[in-house]
C-alpha cells in the first residue's frame, strides 16, 4: 500500500511492509523535513506587487514553507500577501523589504485572515489552519524585561504607571508642535521662533484656524506707549456749555429770618403810637395798655440744587491713542482628549 503524509509537517507515514529497500532513505527525508521545520532558514525575494505562495510538498525538506525562519526581501511596489499552508504551524518572519507598502501573511485560501508585518521587524506567528495570529500584536499578557528594550518604530500605550524619573528620550510632543513659554529662552529640545511676523505682537484667541499672523503696527509702539502705569493721570482740558434751570425754595431751604410787625392789647379807650415801629420784639407801655412788635423767626438754612443740562463742546488730553492696525498672532486653546 502507498504511504500517507502528516497534515502539518508533511512527513511520510509509511505503510507497514511498504518501502522495501527504501525505508532508510524515506526515514532520513522525514528527519530532514523535521530538521527544516525546527531550525530551517529561508530568504525569500518577494519584490514587486504580486502575491506570493510559499511552496509546500509532501516529505520535502527543501519546500519553502518547511522552514522555521523566513526572511522576506526585495523592494515592494504594491501591497502584497504571502500565503503559507493552511495547517497548524508556527513561524518566525522577518520583513526585510523596502518600499512604502504592506506585507501581510495569511493562510492559503484565507486572505482576509492575515496579519501585516511592519517593515524592518521580526515577529512570531502561528497558524490555526484558517487564521494567522501574531504573538506580538495585542496577544501577549504581562511582559517582564530584565534589561533594555530597544524599539524600532512607535510605542503606543493607553496608560503608564510607575516612577518615570529615570526615563530619557521620551517626548510627549510631536515634531513642530508650537507652544507658548514664559521664559527668556527655549527649553532643551525646542527652538525659539524669531520671525518678524511674531516680533512685538499681541496674542489673539480665535475659534477658527490658529497659527496665522497679521497687522502692521508694533504692539510696543501702540498700546504700550499709551498705557504707562508709572506716569500720573494726565489732565483733560475743554469747555462745557449749557443752562441752569429754575428752582423754588422751600421753607427748610430758606435762611432763618423774621418780619417786623405790631401787636397790641388795649383793654379800653383809644391809643395812638406815633413814629415808626421799633425793630426787634420789644415790649412797650402806653397808658394802661401794652403791645409787642416783631414776628418769630422762620426758615431752616438747608441746601438746595439747581439742575444743569448741557454738553461738552470740546476736550483734549495729553495722552492720545493712535489709530493703527496692531500686529497680532493667532493662537488657539485646545484640550487634549
Amino acid at each position: 500500500m502507498a504511504s500517507t503524509y502528516s497534515d502539518r509537517l508533511k512527513l511520510e507515514l509509511m505503510e507497514t511492509g511498504a518501502n522495501a529497500n527504501t525505508w532508510g532513505n524515506n526515514t532520513n527525508t522525514n528527519l530532514q523535513t523535521v530538521d527544516a521545520f525546527t531550525a530551517g532558514y529561508l530568504s525569500k525575494d518577494v519584490a514587486g506587487s504580486a502575491n506570493v505562495t510559499l511552496t509546500s510538498n509532501n516529505a520535502d525538506p527543501t519546500a519553502e514553507s518547511s522552514n522555521k525562519v523566513i526572511e522576506f526581501t526585495g523592494t515592494l511596489t504594491g501591497d502584497i500577501t504571502v500565503f503559507i499552508p493552511a495547517v497548524e504551524n508556527n513561524y518566525i518572519f522577518f520583513n526585510n523589504t523596502s518600499g512604502a507598502f504592506t506585507l501581510t501573511v495569511a493562510p492559503t485560501g484565507h486572505g482576509a485572515n492575515g496579519v501585516a508585518i511592519v517593515q524592518g521587524s521580526h515577529t512570531v506567528q502561528y497558524c490555526t489552519g484558517d487564521t494567522v495570529v501574531d504573538l506580538f500584536a495585542n496577544s501577549l499578557g504581562n511582559l517582564s524585561v530584565k534589561n533594555n528594550v530597544n524599539v524600532v518604530g512607535t510605542v503606543n500605550a493607553t496608560s503608564y504607571t510607575g516612577n518615570g524619573a529615570g526615563l530619557t528620550g521620551v517626548d510627549p510632543f510631536e515634531a513642530n508642535t508650537s507652544m507658548i513659554f514664559n521664559q527668556a529662552s527655549a527649553p532643551t529640545g525646542w527652538t525659539k521662533q524669531t520671525g518678524a511676523a511674531l516680533a512685538n505682537t499681541a496674542m489673539s484667541i480665535v475659534t477658527g484656524t490658529g497659527g496665522g499672523t497679521g497687522g502692521t503696527t508694533s504692539y510696543f509702539s501702540s498700546f504700550l506707549a499709551t498705557t504707562d502705569k508709572s506716569a500720573p493721570a494726565q489732565p483733560v482740558s475743554g469747555s462745557v456749555s449749557g443752562t441752569v434751570g429754575g428752582h423754588t425754595l422751600s421753607t427748610p431751604e430758606i435762611s432763618s429770618h423774621s418780619h417786623p410787625s405790631v401787636r397790641g392789647v388795649f383793654p379800653s379807650g383809644n391809643a395812638t403810637w406815633g413814629g415808626g415801629f421799633p425793630p426787634g420784639n420789644t415790649q412797650y407801655a402806653c397808658g394802661t395798655s401794652t403791645f409787642t412788635s416783631g414776628t418769630g423767626s422762620s426758615g431752616g438754612g438747608g441746601s438746595h440744587a439747581h439742575p444743569f443740562s448741557g454738553s461738552l463742546a470740546s476736550a483734549s488730553a495729553d495722552v492720545t491713542i493712535p489709530a493703527a492696525d496692531v500686529q497680532y498672532a493667532n493662537v488657539i486653546v485646545a484640550n487634549k482628549d
